[in-house]
């Protein structure tokens, strides 16, 4: 309990680190002009002193025996607000939260359950706001373009919120994305703040921020996303993903701008969202509830670590599974017919069973996820950079629902040569390779230790379990990395595949499903790399 609480101070001190951006060096007269110094100062005010209240009482914990529920306490006073501050400032502060949502071994419950509403549930704008933004960009009133509108958002997060419609033009039922007014001004602000922040006092986060400027300028372009949508779909269907295990909605190009994007409307709740609901169904029909089954695979990951990968039933287990529950239903439904028709003619008839409510295929849905973007990476070198929990859909037969392409990475030829030879590397444990691709790629530290940066590979693109971390938690590994031997510059071509690996590690592990990403990648690599003659 001790080492994930000091990980919730720390990991909110890291988060608050963002919101200092513009403090250092520009006072009240920034505070004044410049909106990025505003927002920054807002969400500073709010996360300090959450930030002093748990290193205060952290401090406390190495002179006596604090109890649980005094964490708990403060969890219950910071969560809530401190999210709502980000989902309010929305912009770089709302995507710090997203990323943060996956961080399942650093924050408590309380935060997480909190930082998930921002991958789908920041708080929305008014109908009018988003009605006036399609009539501008459309150059007409909506009732011209759309026959029905949902004025109640399906999702909202960053930068916009999707609404559900029908096309005027052939009654086609559509997903309608629009973006919020001042998103692209807020993302420049921010990240002008969070940049002059970090290069006076975290001058190593200057690369992952270079990477993620490029990134956003792209995601908030919606004509880019919608072109996006259909070079993605396209390779999938190439790859034989689509529509047989995943599907990425068809973008109508033509009725999409700069503002709005118009595409296919998929089915079903999103990933985590459907496989809580089953759980927490399961849960209390177990005498239980889905919360106290979180708290016990927390305490579980608190006292032994993230496990290096999943040791569950398999894919097919669950399978065989799932066609035992189909014709336990049949038979049963089917001896109650023949009952009905025979005795109970005479006697009282029985009431048909309910189908019996069938678990997520989980294995599965992660073996998909896999695969699916283990291809897009090293296949297609064209990859969802930010695949967090929100942008899956759990469609309802059981396909996973490809959403959200804005944060889409493009790899040159060579880049994309050099992710298989790393995820062959890292699958064969290469450590020369490794070392060699990164110190040429332009990794530079103090002392050069491969220890050290074997361990950093291995986080940034791998595994985060304790096979790696050991008995550290993710902020505790990273500042016993940086006290061995901080590293000046780190290679820049892969900051968004590492974020990919990151991102999907987070949502597995969010499904119970710890993995290791070279256990897929790196057969997946060598095959690349002997089918193109590398």
């Amino acid at each position: 309990m001790k080492m994930l609480r000091a990980s919730t101070s720390a990991a909110i001190q890291t988060t608050a680190a963002a919101a200092l951006a513009s403090v250092a060096g520009y006072g009240t007269y920034l505070y004044n002009t410049d909106e990025g110094t505003r927002r920054a100062f807002k969400a500073y005010r709010m996360m300090v002193p959450a930030v002093l209240e748990y290193r205060f009482l952290e401090a406390q914990s190495k002179v006596r025996e604090v109890a649980a529920e005094e964490w708990l306490a403060l969890d219950q006073k910071h969560a809530a607000p401190v999210v709502a501050r980000l989902g309010e400032l929305q912009g770089m502060y709302t995507k710090y939260g997203q990323t943060s949502a996956g961080l399942t071994n650093t924050f408590s419950d309380a935060w997480i359950q909190q930082l998930r509403k921002l991958e789908d549930k920041v708080p929305p704008r008014t109908s009018d706001v988003v009605i006036r933004t399609i009539e501008e960009e459309t150059g007409k009133p909506i009732g011209e373009t759309f026959c029905e509108f949902d004025e109640t958002p399906l999702g909202s997060a960053s930068i916009g919120q999707v609404h559900r419609a029908r096309l005027k033009a052939d009654g086609r039922e559509v997903a309608v994305k629009v973006q919020y007014p001042e998103s692209e001004a807020t993302f420049r602000t921010d990240i002008t703040a969070i940049r002059d922040f970090c290069s006076y006092l975290a001058p190593e986060h200057l690369v992952t921020l270079n990477a993620l400027e490029k990134q956003n300028a792209g995601e908030i372009n919606y004509i880019k996303e919608a072109n996006n949508l259909i070079e993605v779909g396209k390779n999938m269907e190439e790859a034989g993903f689509q529509p047989r295990e995943a599907v990425v909605p068809k973008a109508l190009p033509e009725l999409s701008t700069r503002r709005m994007l118009v595409m296919e409307l998929l089915p079903g709740p999103k990933l985590n969202d459907g496989i809580r609901s089953y759980y927490s169904s399961w849960a209390l029909k177990n005498g239980t509830t889905i919360e106290k089954l979180e708290a016990e695979a927390k305490k579980k990951i608190e006292e032994e670590g993230i496990p290096a990968k999943y040791d569950g039933p398999s894919a097919q287990q669950i399978e065989s599974y799932l066609k035992f529950l189909l014709r336990k239903d049949y038979l049963i439904n089917s001896s109650i017919t023949i009952y009905n028709w025979t005795l109970g003619q005479f006697l009282k008839k029985i009431d048909y069973r309910e189908p019996t409510e069938a678990p997520p295929n989980t294995p599965r849905i992660i073996d998909t996820l896999m695969r699916v973007h283990g291809h897009q990476l090293l296949k297609n070198g064209v990859f969802n950079a930010d695949p967090h929990g929100g942008n899956f859909l759990l469609l309802p037969d059981g396909r996973i629902g490809l959403i959200d392409y804005g944060a889409t990475k493009r790899l040159t030829e060579k880049e994309r040569i050099t992710a298989c030879v790393l995820y062959a590397a890292l699958q064969r444990n290469d450590e020369d390779m490794l070392y060699n691709m990164s110190t040429i790629g332009g990794y530079k530290s103090k002392y050069n230790r491969k220890d050290v940066l074997m361990k950093l590979m291995q986080f940034a693109y791998n595994s985060y379990g304790k096979d790696v971390t050991g008995d550290k938690n993710i902020q505790q590994f990273i500042d016993d990395l940086k006290a061995k031997d901080p590293w000046e510059e780190t290679p820049d071509n892969y900051v968004m595949a590492s974020f990919m690996s990151i991102r999907l590690r987070s949502v597995a592990i969010g499904m119970n499903h710890p993995v290791k990403c070279s256990e897929w990648w790196g057969p997946m690599a060598e095959k690349i790399l002997e089918e193109e003659g590398h």
